[in-house]
């Protein structure tokens, strides 16, 4: 198999499913926002591992293309809610729907998208595990929910520990990522060892992938990023960097620019050079790379448990692009 044609074959399968579902209506201001954003593109990782997770386990993938085609539109809900909540001007590289249109709008946008994506997973008459589809759908949008509240809250926390962030991107990312390939494994009938495995080969992906973030903010071309390099100092976000540094920090100079960092919640785009050398002097870069090859690591020894055939190979190749990622 060629897993690269095959990957641009779900790419072009999961497109086609997004545009078909997309509203053309009246009212306009909230159905041109939700196309925009729809339209502009994006990495679609989570529904591809869906349509792989069911083809792991022996079923068709493209069975799951609908339901991943749902997941993809719940992921860009969050992304529209996120964008308000961090004041974000830019998304992709084009202007956020808060800026574009209003905070309003963006508000109800979200809402909407939420409804279409439900709309779009199988019902009762159509799969026989519809309501655990259901249930894994649900549990997501509350896990979100509470994994976006809780980065808010560090906001104004100054004793924010690691295991706290850990358990905010569990929420806020990894289990989305969770709920990609369980529904696809669902959709495929999956057994119980079956849906154990992708369950915590997907857990390490999504925390690994939420670190890999929190890297590339600093790291990435901002061109390929989408956004400006260092927006998470800017908005005082309490990352994986942030918290190793301030773990790490033996000069009295870097704790008080971490202090500065703290009191202020967030520094000015002039200080990001700066915080560029204090994750360098303090090993906090090469820690968070240290923590992603163990959770990489961790997927692929998870993997391991599963009847190999194209799918399962293919979702090996998968993960090690995301985990060779530059943006």
């Amino acid at each position: 198999m060629d897993f690269k044609l095959e990957l641009e074959k779900f790419i072009n399968e999961i497109e086609k499913k997004i545009q078909e579902s997309l509203p053309v209506g009246q009212p306009n201001n909230l159905y041109e926002p939700f196309r925009y954003i729809m339209q502009e593109g994006g990495k679609r990782i989570r529904p591809v591992l869906s349509m792989i997770c069911a083809g792991v386990v022996g079923a068709n993938p493209y069975d799951a293309t609908k339901s991943g085609a749902a997941i993809e539109i719940l992921h860009n809900f969050t992304l529209v809610h996120d964008d308000i909540m961090d004041g974000s001007p830019l998304r992709r590289g084009r202007q956020t729907i808060h800026m574009k249109w209003n905070r309003d709008i963006a508000i109800l946008t979200g809402d909407v998208m939420v409804g279409y994506a439900y709309s779009m997973l199988p019902k009762p008459s159509e799969h026989v595990r519809s309501e655990q589809i259901m249930n894994i759908f649900s549990n997501e949008l509350i896990e979100v929910c509470e994994g976006q509240v809780l980065d808010m809250e560090f906001n104004d926390r100054k004793d924010v520990t690691m295991l706290d962030y850990i358990n905010m991107i569990d929420k806020k990312t990894a289990r989305l990522i969770e709920a990609a390939c369980l529904i696809g494994a669902h959709i495929g009938n999956a057994n119980d060892a079956q849906l154990r495995t992708l369950k915590i080969a997907a857990h390490n992906i999504g925390l690994a992938f939420q670190i890999q973030d929190d890297l590339l903010d600093m790291l990435a071309d901002e061109k390929k990023l989408g956004k400006k390099i260092g927006k998470d100092i800017i908005e005082g976000k309490k990352t994986f960097l942030i918290l190793a540094a301030k773990e790490m920090s033996i000069k009295e100079s870097d704790k008080d620019l971490i202090d500065d960092f703290y009191n202020k919640n967030g520094l000015p785009e002039q200080f990001i050079p700066q915080m560029d050398e204090l994750f360098r002097r303090t090993g906090a870069y090469e820690l968070a790379s240290e923590q992603i090859r163990t959770y990489f690591e961790n997927t692929y020894v998870e993997l391991k448990n599963l009847e190999e055939n194209d799918y399962t190979r293919m979702l090996t190749w998968l993960i090690s692009s995301i985990e060779n990622r530059n943006f």
